[in-house]
């Protein structure tokens, strides 16, 4: 088989390039095929478009290029080669055994599939490739025909909300059970507290490891629904058998110490039903989000074997303006769950039975749950595709073996990388993944880049193009991946810093309820723990009026989808942050003084702490939002479940530091006032609203370093500045379809 030069162009390392295209002339067979953008890809043998190896209505070949193959089932359309005019039928046995053939000799020639993540090579056979990019089709087709994002939301919303529910009615008054329903001391029930809540703050991370690299994220968001229901049938027992309990304790017994403590049975149900919780969250946290996600991503079937280089534009301007909505509306059903927990919840607990607040969110975990379980078969899943550390791994050891060698084209990235180790992205097969983005190689973190460099030595690639020895050789995607993840570490520590700020003011709006009229009407008195739901319902209110108003006017402003970019919505947010501890300062000058004035209990409502929880809410709806939409566009694809638990881990940061912070404040202002301090254990007797101002400060603080961050942040995907004496580069990353 002839190649002419002309066929193909821009191959370098051993592989067909960014553009290179192979064309065969043979007599019947038209014009000839073309390959993909990304040229021959090992394991599909002739390319991604236009190639031989994808079966078309179980009957002969379906190839997407414009010329040669054509869609048509009288076999090649389009332009009609130098055979038939008719072209072959797609159930003509000879050509049928020709294509087997020359598929067999594609396979042979060019070698299998090599895994870019793990570094070795697996040999796919062309037929086995045909087989699994049918049945992909297939099922593609036959989901997007009976299911919708919307008949999707609503089950995975629906299973999450009442999982969130019943997270928080345990977490949320979880030292105030303790005391009073296990008869702990305040001490003891703070520290168990405090272990229970930083455990369940990280968990999502060992989740995210395990669903990434071991079960996928669908059975992992199974695993933790059904450790939610059972943890909660364990905690709501332990709350209701009088065997699984300590006696109860009258408030005054209490308060001189008399009350019996929990035995070692107690212990033992209450801290199951805790571990079970704590596993509930690390399977559930992580994993909604990225599977709600992956219900996007897959592409249309018929849309797929389309050529209409408009409508494919038009469907991926659709995409993600949808994902956009999917996390806006996500986080509202996180809010709704804090919300109703904060609220009916908890008035339920306070004032009917702790078992009866338990037992609520348990039968509504049942029930969603098999609502959830009954679409099973509709939902894309993308199972486990390995270690998601190993890859990472690879580069920083292959970068610092190769720390000595010399980048060419250091100012040039395009020419760079045309020298550099690149080969084609490859999707495992039967993963189900619609799109794997090819990374461009930017100039930022450069000394990762050496990691990519192909040496003189012979055997460092193998005649498949896998690398002999992934330890020293990793390609350009590869060290795009981990640019990825260092470069957002920045931004995540902004992250933390803007919690430490809601933290500090949910916290310490608790306790000025404490000291405030709690009444509601003349009669109705709320729990002091439901005043933190003016937060959670300023965000359930505020997200739909942004969804629907305010970010569509942005749109036709700006001209970006969903009105402002990521990193501008969270911005906005740490700006509003600062706004609302100012509000909290004032507010809690007038109840401090007013209090004093009274005995220690000041005559004001406690709804007067509402604008400076709303004003938070609202700065939660651009930054915390944000932070979800950030991480899991800007994680390597395959590492999306990590991204979510990226922003859990962030919380469960927030809230160590946020003690820390307290702590620092109040050593320095002793020092200087020699009283207690601004954050006094008598919030009457401590300046809280000089601390609200401190952290005012801190979020200033924080704007002007997020500003920082963000100026020489460079999206994922987003090519180099081409030099001047060099073609123009791609304006955004190569997109393979399967």
């Amino acid at each position: 088989m002839a190649r002419r030069k002309d066929d193909y162009d821009g191959c370098s390392n051993k592989d067909w390039g960014q553009r290179g295209s192979f064309r065969e002339e043979e007599e019947g067979f038209g014009t000839g095929f073309q390959g993909s953008r990304m040229g021959f890809d090992p394991g599909y043998g002739f390319g991604q478009q236009g190639s031989f190896g994808q079966r078309w209505q179980r009957h002969g070949y379906r190839p997407r290029g414009a010329r040669g193959f054509g869609p048509r089932r009288s076999g090649f359309a389009g332009r009609p080669g130098r055979g038939s005019a008719r072209g072959f039928g797609s159930q003509r046995p000879a050509f049928k055994r020709k294509m087997d053939d020359m598929g067999r000799k594609g396979e042979e020639k060019w070698g299998a599939a090599s895994s870019e993540r793990n570094g070795g090579a697996g040999r796919v056979k062309v037929g086995e490739v045909e087989r699994i990019t049918r049945d992909s089709a297939d099922l593609a087709q036959e989901k997007q025909g009976k299911t919708t994002p919307d008949y999707f939301f609503s089950r995975l919303a629906g299973l999450y909300l009442a999982i969130a529910m019943a997270l928080n009615a345990f977490a949320q008054p979880v030292t105030n059970y303790l005391i009073k329903r296990y008869n702990m001391k305040p001490n003891a029930a703070t520290n168990v507290a405090n272990v229970f809540s930083g455990t369940y703050s990280f968990s999502p991370v060992v989740g995210a490891f395990v669903a990434d690299a071991f079960c996928g994220r669908f059975w992992t968001l199974l695993f933790g629904a059904v450790a939610a229901f059972v943890a909660m049938v364990v905690i709501t027992l332990s709350a209701t058998i009088r065997q699984l309990k300590p006696p109860s304790c009258s408030d005054v017994a209490r308060q001189a110490g008399t009350c019996a403590g929990p035995s070692g049975l107690h212990r033992a149900v209450l801290y199951i039903g805790m571990a079970l919780l704590v596993v509930a969250t690390g399977g559930a946290n992580p994993t909604s989000l990225p599977f709600g996600a992956d219900q996007f991503d897959h592409d249309d079937a018929s849309s797929g074997s389309s050529s209409n280089e408009a409508d494919e534009r038009r469907r991926r301007a659709e995409e993600p303006a949808g994902l956009k909505r999917f996390y806006n509306w996500y986080y509202v059903v996180t809010m709704m769950a804090s919300f109703m927990a904060l609220t009916f919840i908890a008035y339920i607990q306070d004032k009917v039975s702790w078992g009866l607040g338990f037992g609520i969110p348990t039968a509504l975990v049942a029930a969603t749950f098999a609502v959830f379980l009954a679409g099973t078969p509709l939902y894309v899943r993308v199972p486990a595709e390995g270690s998601i550390f190993s890859s990472v791994a690879r580069v920083v050891v292959a970068s610092c073996r190769k720390r000595r060698l010399t980048l060419p084209h250091p100012r040039d990235a395009r020419q760079q990388e045309a020298v550099l180790y690149n080969p084609p992205v490859v999707v495992a097969a039967g993963t189900g993944t619609s799109r794997v983005f090819k990374l461009p190689l930017t100039l930022q973190l450069s000394f990762l880049n050496k990691a990519a460099i192909v040496t003189a030595d012979a055997d460092e690639i193998r005649p498949d193009g896998s690398p002999a020895r992934p330890w020293s050789l990793c390609s350009v995607q590869q060290v795009e991946e981990v640019k990825c993840l260092v470069k957002i570490v920045p931004v995540w520590i902004s992250g933390v810093m803007w919690f430490i700020s809601v933290a500090e003011l949910t916290n310490y709006t608790f306790l000025q309820a404490l000291t405030m009229d709690l009444h509601m009407g003349r009669s109705f008195t709320i729990p002091p723990v439901s005043i933190a739901a003016i937060f959670n319902l300023a965000i359930v209110l505020f997200v739909p009026v942004y969804d629907l108003l305010v970010a569509r006017a942005a749109q036709r402003v700006t001209g970006v989808e969903g009105g402002i970019t990521v990193l501008q919505r969270q911005g906005v947010g740490v700006a509003i942050s600062g706004l609302a501890l100012v509000v909290a300062a004032v507010v809690e000058r007038r109840r401090r003084a007013s209090a004093l004035d009274n005995g220690g209990t000041s005559p004001m409502s406690v709804f007067v702490l509402a604008p400076q929880l709303a004003v938070m809410g609202v700065s939660a709806a651009f930054n915390m939002i944000g932070q979800m939409e950030f991480y899991n566009t800007e994680f390597p694809d395959q590492m999306r479940t990590l991204a979510n638990a990226a922003f859990y881990c962030a919380q469960g940061a927030s809230s160590y530091l946020a003690t820390a912070v307290v702590n620092v404040v109040n050593a320095r202002t002793r020092r200087r006032g020699g009283g207690q301090g601004w954050v006094a254990e008598d919030i009457n007797a401590g300046k809280l609203d000089h601390f609200y101002y401190a952290m005012a400060v801190f979020a200033a603080i924080n704007f002007v370093y997020f500003l920082v961050c963000s100026y020489f942040y460079r999206y994922k995907g987003e090519p180099e500045v081409a030099a001047e004496d060099s073609p123009p580069a791609t304006p955004e990353a190569v997109l393979l379809k399967h």
